[in-house]
């Protein structure tokens, strides 16, 4: 993947030309990191009041730099194991920039989140040492603004870590020709864990509003005007984008399954049931939700359901069966999107364990199973903000190897009595964009 810090090669044509044709493809190529941070830490700092009198915004996101574990079977009992340590790449990050002139920022683009966040020039404390920062002052187009409620500062907690910052506006631009003005978080505060050691400056939220600190800080309806459809491509290799405007026909292997968002916070959808090598095991009785998040390196679920899924995968810890373990399914209607043993286990010279996260998400919105890289990168996923709904084709790493692979990743349930593969297709998966970038 791209190092850190080096712009995006692919360019798009003007927006004028693009909006003429109602649609167009704008690919961000991604930069990747194979680190994890370390644990939660006390915050050693207290929040400074509201700027200019005005009120302060509290949020809390759940999903982003969550710190989870989940149980394994042993003959000695539960032990904690962290996901996905260094054996794929855990964070995928692309260029915009903010301000007139431009001002370049490293982001995560994080579908489980919904406010773009990044580093105010005025933040001395070592969560901010690292990275580039925003300066107002600089901008001429920058100014000061509050939301709805009259909130012109917000404080946010994660699952590991806070922030706290001003509300601004000022010129977006991701790539040279999709820009608009946003709203956003200037944060004077970032706790030392794990901000200090994120390889991004900031965070671009692409999940629903009311995720989002207000009327008018929302990027997903920003974006909805000018890309109703943004889509992912992760891999391990140096292609990883995310593309705004649609998705990139090449590379899909198989024609896209649709689910519609049920829950409009994070990009979330029902499942009707988890399978195994296709064969519905009557564990969700229709209720299960699945929220697709490309912030987050772990597939996480309600710890109920993940005991259940571990005690029935049986894994053994020496590895011993499995190349016998079944492709774990989730079904849609009567289709069902597979993953590979390689892909839900955590496999090392120390030996295996059920990679699955205990994660539980009270309601309304949870229990809910998050999809993370590890789903990303079998499936490339499309977010159609107009319907709204989710989309997953599989992802082409290896050209007409994974076609072959697409019939055994996604099946067809036939009325109960088991599934059948779903016929590669290389006519489906258009992008209909009028145009992408060239590298």
């Amino acid at each position: 993947l791209k190092p850190a810090g080096r712009p995006p090669s692919r360019r798009a044509p003007p927006v004028a030309v693009l909006r003429a044709a109602m649609k167009f493809l704008l690919a961000v190529c991604l930069a990747a990191s194979l680190a994890g941070g370390a644990g939660a830490a006390k915050v050693g700092w207290r929040l400074r009041k509201s700027w200019q009198g005005t009120k302060m915004a509290r949020r809390h996101e759940a999903l982003l730099f969550a710190r989870t574990a989940a149980r394994s079977r042993s003959a000695a009992g539960s032990q904690l194991v962290e996901a996905m340590k260094v054996v794929h790449k855990t964070a995928y990050w692309g260029q915009m920039s903010l301000g007139s002139p431009p001002q370049p920022f490293k982001v995560i683009f994080d579908t489980g989140s919904g406010n773009l966040i990044v580093p105010a020039s005025s933040c001395t404390v070592p969560g901010c040492a690292p990275h580039k920062k925003y300066n107002s002052k600089a901008s001429t187009t920058s100014s000061f603004v509050t939301n709805e409620k009259g909130e012109g500062s917000s404080e946010i907690t994660f699952g590991t870590g806070q922030v706290s910052g001003d509300f601004y506006k000022d010129k977006l631009c991701i790539g040279d020709s999709l820009c608009f003005d946003a709203n956003f978080i200037a944060a004077d505060k970032m706790t030392t864990e794990p901000f200090q050691e994120i390889p991004f400056d900031g965070i671009m939220g692409l999940g629903f509003k009311d995720l989002s600190m207000g009327e008018g800080f929302n990027i997903v309806d920003d974006l909805s005007s000018r890309a109703s459809q943004f889509s992912f491509f992760v891999s391990d290799d140096d292609d990883s984008e995310v593309t705004f405007g649609g998705y990139r026909a090449e590379r899909l292997a198989s024609d896209i399954v649709w689910a519609p968002v049920k829950v409009e916070s994070w990009w979330q959808v029902s499942i009707d049931d988890i399978t195994f090598n296709n064969e519905p095991k009557g564990l969700c009785d229709g209720a299960c939700q699945v929220a697709v998040d490309t912030g987050t390196s772990m597939l996480a679920g309600p710890s109920d359901l993940v005991d259940k899924l571990s005690n029935m995968v049986n894994a053994k810890d020496d590895c011993s069966n499995f190349h016998e373990l079944p492709n774990l399914g989730f079904q849609i209607g009567n289709t069902v999107l597979n993953l590979k043993p390689d892909d839900y286990m955590d496999k090392s010279a120390s030996g295996c364990s059920f990679s699955l996260m205990a994660l539980d998400v009270p309601p309304p919105k949870g229990p809910v199973f998050i999809f993370g890289d590890p789903f990303l990168r079998r499936f490339v996923t499309i977010y159609d903000r107009s319907k709204p709904a989710v989309g997953f084709a599989v992802a082409r790493h290896n050209g007409a190897a994974d076609e072959v692979a697409a019939s055994e990743l996604i099946a067809h349930i036939r009325d109960g009595a088991g599934a059948s593969p779903a016929a590669p297709s290389s006519t489906a998966a258009t992008g209909g964009g009028a145009a992408t970038g060239g590298g």
